[in-house]
């Protein structure tokens, strides 16, 4: 009899011990079934905003990459409009707005349910800063999925200006998903410079996009 209470509390215990070990393994899936754009602006001979040697096109293409590791941790499809230093341009003729044009092409017809577009932002006056997203109302939902990452971003982050809708560009009055431009910082500010150099700093931006994409689908 007492062998056999031994046995039982052996396997109490090691029943404890095998849960515990597999509902650590257990990874959250929340964007599971969600299909993600993401956009890295520039590339190839368009450099985007520049500051000395530190080029905007390849801080935009880090951010993606990271943030797409992430979103695929979440159990997200990720697709990226550009994975190396080129644009999207098919022909010289107007290269620029080719390039976008094709961009927008590849996110219309991947029927995505959001996009991602990463950029810098810069200007004339270096006292600008702060992370800033921008949204069309083409699509009605733009706004709400602006609102929601940018709330989330102020919850757990400084610096982070309210959102603007913004029908003038091109690329974006075009596409026809849900998604937002982010504007990761001001390229011209001396603070903001060093920060999104920062590969700290850069893993709490994508996070905090990561988790305003969360709360944006949890919202449905």
């Amino acid at each position: 009899m007492r062998q056999y209470k031994t046995l039982i509390i052996v396997l109490f215990f090691l029943s404890i011990f095998c849960f515990s070990k597999v509902n650590a393994m257990v990874k959250d899936y929340s964007l599971l079934g969600k299909t993600i754009y993401l956009d890295a602006g520039h590339g190839g001979r368009d450099s985007g905003a520049i500051s000395n040697t530190f080029l905007e096109k390849d801080m935009n293409l880090l951010l993606v990459k990271k943030l797409e590791k992430a979103l695929i941790e979440k159990g997200a499809m990720v697709f990226l409009t550009r994975d190396g230093d080129y644009d999207l341009a098919s022909s010289t003729m107007n290269r620029k707005r080719n390039d976008l044009y094709n961009r927008v092409k590849l996110i219309n017809n991947s029927n995505c349910d959001m996009y991602i577009s990463m950029h810098l932002n810069a200007s004339p006056s270096s006292k600008w800063n702060g992370i800033q997203l921008f949204y069309s109302n083409v699509v009605k939902e733009n706004k709400i999925v602006a609102e929601t990452i940018t709330n989330t971003m102020k919850e757990n982050m400084k610096n982070v200006r309210d959102v603007k809708k913004e029908n003038g560009y091109y690329m974006y009055s075009k596409i026809k998903v849900p998604g937002v431009l982010v504007e990761a910082g001001f390229i011209s500010n001396a603070n903001d410079n060093y920060k999104i150099r920062q590969s700290d700093y850069q893993d709490i931006l994508i996070n905090n996009i990561v988790r305003g994409i969360e709360n944006y689908f949890n919202k449905g």
